[in-house]
């Protein structure tokens, strides 16, 4: 398994590059940011979790093998957008990584949450909302400040859980976004029974009333990937995952990988992975 640190960003990519262009691989590669994410994946030294257990199964299922890059967010997204990374296991969708992601469900389910004191009444609708956000410097959260005229955005380099709540337990900042996914590992992992006992409230119904799917983004320059016109595009709508100018072929690897994350949600192996990792037992 290669994990890159920043300073062997260079010999990475071209170890990645070497491999791509062959016309037979065995192993995909999957890259995520260097900083952990709850129980989806360690540090930058630990890829351990779920997204690990989760796609070695299915890189399994299509006879492949898994390999997995750390570095830097933004040099993810430049590998992803040159094909040197396969793939993103758990991607927002964002309009302008459609030039190099295509979307696919990966079977886990997700929502957003918000975090507050335990001083803020119930919020049910983000436009309620009035403070300070905390959000991270590549956070799609960003610019929230434009889409709720009574927020401002307090950038914080890495806004773990344990960061989030002391910034809103000193009054530093007032809320901040979580995926429900690692409020949930948070929990499990410091034995907690309520969130009032450490000064935070969560606003389980402030952005998503319902769980949604999640995605993961595959660089649509990658030689496992192929795509052919979308017939069913309108250029008139709004671009989404649902209305894009390209299908994705069934002949790829790409979409044996989906397939493969497919069965392993239905016959009940995500959410026990899901359980394994987030809930207490």
């Amino acid at each position: 398994m290669l994990k890159c640190s920043v300073l062997s960003l260079a010999f990475c990519l071209c170890t990645i590059a070497t491999s791509s262009t062959h016309a037979k691989r065995d192993t995909l590669v999957m890259g995520f940011k260097d900083v952990a994410k709850g129980e989806l994946i360690g540090d930058v030294n630990n890829n351990e979790g779920l997204y690990k257990e989760l796609y070695e199964k299915a890189a399994a299922k299509i006879g492949l093998n898994l390999r997995i890059v750390r570095l830097p967010k933004m040099r993810i997204h430049t590998a992803l957008s040159k094909g040197l990374i396969d793939f993103y296991p758990g991607a927002s969708f964002s309009k302008g990584r459609t030039k190099y992601l295509y979307y696919l469900p990966n079977g886990l389910k997700t929502k957003e949450v918000l975090v507050s004191s335990l001083l803020k009444a119930d919020i049910t609708n983000m436009n309620n909302v009035s403070g300070k956000l905390i959000a991270g410097p590549s956070s799609s959260k960003i610019n929230w400040d434009t889409k709720y005229d009574n927020l401002s955005i307090k950038v914080i380099k890495s806004p773990t859980i344990l960061v989030v709540i002391r910034e809103i337990q000193s009054k530093g900042a007032d809320f901040y976004v979580a995926d429900i996914e690692m409020i949930d590992s948070y929990k499990k992992n410091n034995k907690i029974k309520k969130y009032s006992g450490i000064g935070i409230k969560i606003h389980y119904n402030a952005i998503n009333k319902n769980f949604i799917s999640m995605y993961f983004g595959f660089s649509r320059q990658s030689s496992f990937y192929s795509e052919r016109p979308n017939p069913r595009f309108i250029e008139t709508e709004e671009l989404s995952i649902k209305n894009f100018p390209t299908l994705i072929t069934k002949e790829s690897v790409a979409y044996k990988l989906y397939l493969a994350l497919q069965e392993l949600e239905k016959d009940g192996t995500t959410k026990r992975l899901y359980d394994k990792y987030h809930k207490n037992q």
